[in-house]
């Protein structure tokens, strides 16, 4: 187990995030962690109802505590976290953390002694949510792009798993689960005011270090699996009744290293994350064929996915558009505005990041992850933007092109 400590005054709470780690041999572990992860953040042994955790969470000043599942590129991420506040702003100056601690530990390693009803309720809740993942249609279409993008990798499955491998699930699977994931790799990290709070780290030992029995770090787990050696340009099309549709690409982005991460960044940028990006102004604005337009870059998957929502009708022009973007990005035609406002709206994101005990917390496991490096700071990474030069985007530029192109809705004109 290793913890890591994140501490600014201009907070009143202490937030802790309890990772397990692991990397993916079995897909099927979508669908049993999702229903393990939904048992764990609603009992326990010494709280077997919601209604007894939030009883007692009420009776620490409104102490908060979730459970958060995620995809890391192709780690599996199950996050236990709780936030509580600071002795220096309660009236009294109690001191929570030790309850709290306790609480955590009752939660992740005393679970209830769980019965087949009581999986098949969180089965049932789990199904829910697979069922209605069509529903949400631009989510939908971006999810399905990654999955074509990463199609027979860890990150190529359903955060929540697959309805049929739900439907399966027993009492032992669930048992089997929890064995497993309570011997992954740990990684704690605290963020907040932790002023008076120097031996934390500790506290935090002292209570968990019997628990963890791996010896590995999150920096040695391999977060981006490459099936395949050759990819393939591909179009599918799906229909459903929809009153607009979806268009979603899944760019490649070949032979990427970390280094590029800040480059890529900036490339994304200029490319679908602005008002002024080249998306933005030319496939909605100047064209008008798109209610909405957006590019997302995939720090862990060497992957973008650009998605927009379109009439039907438009399918072929907003491809061409969009294709013209890329082309032009390639050919470096990027004007200094562009450049500069993607460049600024960063380092503005950035800045936000440290008004936030969550993101701060999730910046040091991605560094952790991707950099190897938990010393990374906030102002580090303003200067890896900073540094970008107009050369960097093209270079990148020319290692991005179209895979997959996906789209959802209702038939297509050919």
């Amino acid at each position: 187990m290793r913890i890591y400590k994140i501490n600014d005054k201009k907070f009143k709470s202490i937030y802790i995030s309890y990772n397990f780690t692991l990397e993916v041999n079995d897909n099927k572990i979508f669908s049993s962690y999702a229903v393990l992860g939904s048992l764990m953040a609603k009992s326990s042994n010494k709280y077997p109802t919601q209604k007894d955790i939030e009883k007692y969470l009420n009776s620490l000043y409104g102490a908060n505590f979730d459970v958060n599942i995620e995809k890391l590129g192709d780690l599996y991420n199950l996050e236990f976290r709780i936030e509580f506040v600071n002795r220096e702003f309660i009236p009294s100056k109690e001191e929570l953390l030790d309850k709290i601690l306790d609480f955590l530990e009752e939660m992740i390693y005393n679970p209830l002694d769980w019965t087949q009803d009581s999986i098949n309720r969180e089965k049932d809740f789990i199904l829910q949510r697979i069922n209605e993942r069509k529903d949400e249609k631009l989510k939908y279409g971006i999810q399905r792009a990654e999955e074509l993008l990463c199609k027979g990798e860890p990150f190529g499955t359903y955060l929540y798993g697959e309805a049929d491998v739900v439907k399966k699930l027993e009492l032992k699977d669930i048992k089997q689960a929890y064995n497993e994931l309570i011997n992954q790799c740990i990684t704690v990290i605290v963020s907040g005011n932790l002023d008076g709070y120097d031996n934390i780290d500790n506290k935090i030992s002292k209570v968990f270090n019997e628990h963890d029995k791996n010896t590995s770090v999150i920096e040695d787990l391999k977060y981006n699996v490459k099936l395949q050696e050759n990819y393939k340009y591909e179009e599918v099309k799906e229909v459903q009744d929809t009153t607009q549709s979806v268009l979603a690409l899944g760019l490649r982005i070949n032979n990427c290293t970390p280094q590029d991460f800040y480059a890529l960044n900036v490339y994304n940028a200029i490319l679908g994350t602005t008002p002024s990006s080249k998306l933005f102004q030319n496939v909605r604005e100047k064209e008008s064929l798109a209610y909405t337009v957006r590019s997302r870059y995939y720090r862990f998957k060497d992957i973008i996915v650009i998605y927009a929502g379109i009439n039907k009708e438009n399918y072929k022009k907003a491809l061409e558009v969009i294709r013209k973007q890329l082309d032009d990005m390639r050919r470096g035609n990027i004007t200094d505005i562009e450049f500069k406002s993607a460049r600024d709206s960063l380092l503005a994101d950035l800045l936000e990041w440290r008004d936030s005990k969550v993101a701060m917390a999730k910046m040091k496991l991605s560094n952790l992850i991707a950099f190897k490096d938990e010393s990374i700071t906030i102002e580090q990474m303003r200067d890896g933007i900073r540094n970008v030069t107009m050369q960097d985007v093209v270079n990148m530029a020319n290692k991005v092109e179209i895979e997959k192109v996906f789209l959802l809705g209702g038939e297509v004109n050919e």
